[in-house]
């Protein structure tokens, strides 16, 4: 396989329009393309945001029918395609219907002075699909005849003078929260199909609850997928709330990479991003954890951000809460120093957190909460 890194994260979306600036004001993502209203495939509207390295495509529905309507029905708003850049889209994608995938979408070639872009799509055992993207010119337009570009004007929708526009870079990984007794062969699907390795994998106990967590990735890690399976054999928790909330497997959260993770945090909360918060104790009991990442510990307090340490070196990391009617995607901030897994110390103190919030949400009693650590515990495995 030629699978470089993530080209692009697709959520179909109920209201692209709401969605786009949602993204624009409270992560300070800028628009790079959009198709008119109607003018995508099946009657859609899409907006390509920027921010960075990372591209993320909002799409909805005006007329009710097609894909992108049938994915919101079922799940409401969420992550529905997951695209890989590519070098040989078509032998790619010959490769995975080869090994198993659904063949969603045939190569089809879009073109036009900018350049040439090929896309053919596979499909998984879930309602998630992998777009394949070939671009022979990667300056050139996102989808020639599909989408028109939109130049950029030097700032974005939020308060004026904030700096986000350093802030995310990347798509450090993704979380996918599956069924029980799933997780052996949705690995196994990602290596035959698409040519990933498993690199780590946990087994995860807190609070009665036991989970299973393993890690796929290409050669350079710019794939990252950590999948995370609640076991049978004890009480529900945060993974069956996405799981009902969501109606099924899905991505459960996108985490961000950055290099000023203090400085996100902070403008990113003047925004209006809502960050889940850390139990005071999680910063008594760094030090004994023998953890640090040459930051303040009162900092690293204020804002809530978790630390933990790997064999490789440091990370620092967050996670929001759900801005979604049904409580199930959300996002996270990682900043990496060197380090190479997704913080497994930090289990403990995100569960304890999650579970206050689904607490506080009556989760308890109508299985509604917010699950705001699930992606979390999904990403924390180490080698």
């Amino acid at each position: 396989m030629t699978l470089l890194a993530v080209d692009h994260v697709g959520l179909s979306v109920g209201d692209a329009v709401q969605a786009a600036h949602y993204f624009r004001s409270a992560y300070g993502f800028h628009i790079e393309a959009e198709t008119g209203p109607g003018a995508g495939p099946d009657g859609t509207r899409s907006f390509v945001l920027r921010h960075g390295d990372v591209r993320l495509m909002v799409t909805s529905s005006l007329n009710g029918n097609g894909p992108t309507a049938d994915f919101v029905r079922r799940h409401g708003d969420g992550v529905r395609d997951v695209a890989f850049s590519s070098t040989d889209a078509v032998g790619d994608f010959e490769r995975a219907v080869a090994a198993g995938a659904e063949a969603v979408q045939e190569p089809v070639v879009h073109e036009d002075e900018s350049g040439r872009v090929t896309v053919a799509v596979i499909g998984t055992d879930s309602d998630l699909v992998h777009s394949l993207v070939q671009r022979d010119n990667p300056d050139g337009s996102f989808l020639p005849g599909v989408h028109r570009p939109v130049p950029h004007q030097g700032g974005s929708a939020g308060p004026a003078g904030d700096a986000t526009a350093h802030h995310l870079h990347t798509v450090d990984h993704l979380a996918l929260c599956l069924r029980p007794d799933t997780l052996d062969r949705s690995v196994s699907f990602y290596e035959r199909a698409l040519g990933l390795r498993h690199t780590y994998d946990e087994t995860i106990v807190v609070g009665g609850q036991t989970m299973n967590s393993k890690v796929v990735q290409n050669d350079s890690r710019r794939i990252t997928f950590t999948m995370v399976e609640p076991r049978t054999d004890g009480p529900r928790g945060q993974l069956h709330d996405f799981l009902d909330n969501f109606g099924g497997p899905g991505v459960q959260h996108i985490a961000f990479g950055t290099d000023a993770i203090a400085d996100a945090v902070r403008a990113l909360a003047v925004r209006g991003v809502d960050f889940l918060s850390t139990p005071s104790a999680y910063y008594t009991a760094l030090a004994e954890r023998g953890i640090d990442v040459g930051m303040e510990t009162e900092t690293l307090r204020e804002l809530s951000l978790l630390v933990d340490r790997d064999d490789w070196g440091h990370l620092i990391q967050i996670f929001t809460r759900s801005p979604y009617a049904r409580r199930t995607l959300f996002f996270e901030l990682i900043q990496r120093v060197e380090a190479r897994t997704f913080g497994s110390g930090n289990i403990k103190a995100l569960y304890e957190a999650v579970e206050r919030e689904r607490t506080r949400t009556g989760a308890d009693e109508t299985g509604t909460g917010t699950d705001t650590a699930a992606p979390a515990l999904a990403g924390t495995a180490q080698a």
